[in-house]
């Protein structure tokens, strides 16, 4: 494929096709000039002239004519495969704008060492639902003894110990469930159109999964990570902060019990 700003050269294919033109029009000239000449009657000397200047003219007219005819389709052509070519290169640039995008996206509405929703996202989220006049359950999550694990560990183990938290959570709720990390060591789901026993299911199957987990840190030592979860119900008509009052309250609830235990408060929080 030749580069667009490269002048196009003549292939054996044009040569050819440049002579049979040539031919070509030498005898349909000849021919046209030779009726003409016998239809008007000239001589023997004008007609030979005639037919020779009639043979000549092709000659000298035709291959330069045909040649600029080819160079500009072969032009054409180059330039039509470099539009095909930018095309491409558009649609591959549109298509990581596109995905850059999304990854933009993705980081402004998730946490970004757990892959779990933000806060904010958790806030939006929520209204949302509550907007549409949905009911459900809100659980509040809290590690067990998160600092302690810091302290004897390091941070980096507090690290996978999050990590280990949010799968097990990504791993326990539905897919209709709605998951986020609203602090150091605080997560929050939200289980829309949930009841009382399916909330005390999910909620449980949560805890349980991360207490069977098996947590090590860097260097292969492995350590206990437990969690405490306190459930409060809500409405369309619930304020946002009186359900998370009210869900953190049965979180203390289940602190103070002992830890690694659920706790809920099944009365619906409405707003003032």
């Amino acid at each position: 494929m030749q580069s667009p700003g490269r002048s196009p050269t003549i292939s054996r294919a044009m040569i050819r096709k440049i002579g049979v033109l040539t031919v070509g029009s030498v005898a349909l000239s000849v021919l046209i000039t030779g009726m003409i000449m016998l239809l008007l009657g000239a001589g023997p000397d004008g007609t030979r002239l005639a037919l020779t200047i009639a043979g000549f003219c092709p000659l000298v007219v035709t291959p330069p004519a045909t040649f600029l005819f080819y160079r500009q389709t072969l032009e054409l052509e180059l330039a039509h495969q470099a539009l095909h070519e930018a095309h491409r290169n558009l649609f591959a640039i549109h298509a990581e704008l596109k995905a850059a995008h999304e990854r933009l996206e993705h980081r402004a509405s998730h946490d970004g060492m757990t892959g779990l929703a933000n806060r904010e996202t958790f806030h939006e989220r929520l209204s949302e639902i509550k907007r549409g006049a949905g009911r459900g359950y809100l659980l509040m999550i809290d590690a067990d003894r998160f600092k302690q694990i810091n302290d004897e560990f390091g941070h980096d183990a507090g690290d996978r110990a999050l990590l280990a938290i949010a799968g097990a959570i990504s791993g326990s709720i539905r897919p209709t469930d709605f998951a986020a990390r609203i602090g150091g060591e605080e997560f929050a789901i939200v289980l829309r159109d949930a009841g009382v026993e399916e909330t005390l299911l999910i909620a449980e199957r949560v805890r349980a999964n991360v207490e069977r987990m098996s947590v090590t840190t860097a260097d292969g030592t492995p350590f206990k990570v437990t969690i405490s979860v306190g459930c409060a119900a809500f409405a369309g008509a619930s304020h946002t902060k009186e359900i998370m009052r009210a869900a953190d309250r049965a979180l203390y609830e289940a602190k103070g019990g002992g830890r690694n235990q659920v706790r809920i408060e099944t009365s619906v929080t409405r707003a003032a």
